[in-house]
This record gives structure tokens, C-alpha cells and sequence, in this order.
């Protein structure tokens, strides 16, 4: 048997088992294998192993522009300096830039705006640990895409369930290392009790890629997480059922809440003739 039929076989076991778009809430059936985090995030062979979710046609393909666009800055944001002497990480890169400079020339950033940054949390340093440089819009809507689409897969990934309309939910990223972001990543790390860590079990030396940590109770189907991609971006959300109030006050009060379901397949299928 060849490893194209074997792939192809697998896929079909895969989507037998699991028949229902996981991005916009069942609505349509399931045809495609959806890749959370893309694999635009890791060198190409690194995507981390069981993060495959069933998709229909448009939910999978709608978000390949913001797939890209935030895979490359979750590597080059990476705070880990030893990926950037690996052959594989740098042909990534590399290939991600040339793809977004020819296709999406308005997502890579203003290199003459860029400034060293001389501090690694509060501890300031003589040299330069960072560059920093004003994001251009399309990297923030690849960031909003890339929150709903891990927020839905997560979500089933821990509960077994796909979020549907009737669920609401909120993301938003950070860097760990600017100033006043360590409350926040104490938070998590004391509230959130259960750790998934990507892996590949063929690659020895696979490094620190990315990781989440989560929580869900099942009685008020409410779930929360908070993944890192490397040593660099978090991203993080709540996704709550409709019988969780949406807090009336405080920081979450104003988060921009969004509700679930929301893949390009669910606007073909409330577009398409015939739906209401």
C-alpha cells in the first residue's frame, strides 16, 4: 500500500469517525482535516501530532490568508533564540515571507519603524533581548482568526462536543515578555489546572513548540485556556454556553465576545438558498 493511499485512508477513518464541520457548529458535514494551530506555525514536519480537526471545505480554506500570516509571527516572535540557528526554522521563515510578501504585502511589518527593546520582563539588559515594531492591521486579523479557530478546537479536543451558535466566547494574545503581562501569566498558571504539550513522536530533538494549559466544568459547560506558542505569544479565551452569564463588570465585561460557530461554512450555510 502506498503512503498516498494510506493517507488517504486515514483521512476517511477520520472523518467517518468524526462527520461534522468543527468550526461552524455542525452545520455542515465534515470533508476536510483542519490543522489547529496551522501548520504555517511550525517547519514544515513539526506540526505537532493529534491537533487534526474535521472541516468542511470552507471553514478549512476560508482562513489559509490568516493561517499564514499568523504562523509567521508566532515563530519570529519566538523568544527562543535557539530556533533561529535551525536550518528548519529559518526555511520556514523564510518561506512564509516570501509567500505574504507576494500574495499579502501588507501583513509583513515596517522594518524603519523597528526599536531594540533593552528589558526581558522587568529585568532591564544591556543589550537588546527583542525588536519591536508597530503591527499592521492584517496581522490583528489574523490574531482574531487564529483565536476563533483554537478556541473551537480546543474546546473540542478537551470536551468531545463541537461549540455551536448558541456559545459564546472571547480571545486575545500577549507577549509574556512586556511589562505588566506577569499578573496575567501567574493567573493562569494557578487557575488553569490540566497542561497539553504538542509533540512529535518521530523527531527526537522537537523542542518547545507549543503548549496549552485549560479548564472546563462540565456542569455549566464553561472552558478556558491559554496557549503558547513557543517562548513567545500567548493566546488565550473563554467559551461559555448560553446559561453562563457574560459578566457585567470587570476587564471580561468589555472583552470582545463573539459567538461560537462562526467558520465560513456557517455563512455559506446561512447564505445558501433555501436557509433561513
Amino acid at each position: 500500500m502506498t503512503e498516498t493511499v494510506r493517507n488517504a485512508s486515514r483521512v476517511q477513518r477520520f472523518l467517518a469517525d468524526n462527520p461534522y464541520c468543527y468550526f461552524c457548529g455542525g452545520r455542515r458535514q465534515a470533508t476536510t482535516m483542519d490543522h489547529v494551530p496551522p501548520r504555517a506555525c511550525f517547519p514544515d514536519g513539526f506540526m505537532p501530532e493529534e491537533f487534526e480537526f474535521p472541516a468542511c471545505k470552507d471553514c478549512n480554506e476560508g482562513a489559509t490568508k490568516e493561517d499564514q500570516i499568523f504562523g509567521l509571527y508566532a515563530q519570529v516572535l519566538d523568544f527562543d533564540e535557539s530556533k533561529m540557528t535551525r536550518p528548519e526554522d529559518r526555511a520556514k521563515i523564510e518561506k512564509l515571507r516570501r509567500g505574504i510578501l507576494n500574495n499579502f504585502p501588507d501583513a509583513l511589518p515596517d522594518t524603519s519603524l523597528a526599536r531594540p527593546v533593552y528589558h526581558d520582563g522587568l529585568i532591564q539588559t544591556l543589550s537588546p533581548q527583542a525588536i519591536s515594531i508597530q503591527t499592521p492591521p492584517a496581522l490583528k486579523e489574523a490574531v482574531v482568526v487564529a483565536g476563533q479557530k483554537l478556541a473551537h478546537a480546543l474546546y473540542m479536543r478537551e470536551t468531545g462536543k463541537i461549540m455551536t451558535a448558541e456559545h459564546r466566547f472571547c480571545t486575545s494574545v500577549y507577549q509574556p515578555q512586556l511589562k505588566g503581562t506577569e499578573a496575567l501569566t501567574q493567573l493562569f498558571t494557578s487557575l488553569l489546572p490540566e497542561t497539553e504539550v504538542g509533540m512529535r513522536r518521530n523527531i527526537k530533538n522537537y523542542g518547545d513548540r507549543f503548549r496549552y494549559m485549560w479548564g472546563y466544568k462540565e456542569v455549566e459547560d464553561f472552558f478556558h485556556f491559554a496557549a503558547q506558542f513557543g517562548q513567545g505569544l500567548i493566546l488565550w479565551g473563554f467559551v461559555m454556553s448560553k446559561s453562563v452569564a457574560i459578566p457585567s463588570s470587570g476587564p471580561l465585561s468589555q472583552a470582545p465576545w463573539q459567538f461560537g460557530a462562526c467558520g465560513k461554512g456557517s455563512l455559506v450555510s446561512l447564505n445558501a438558498p433555501g436557509t433561513s
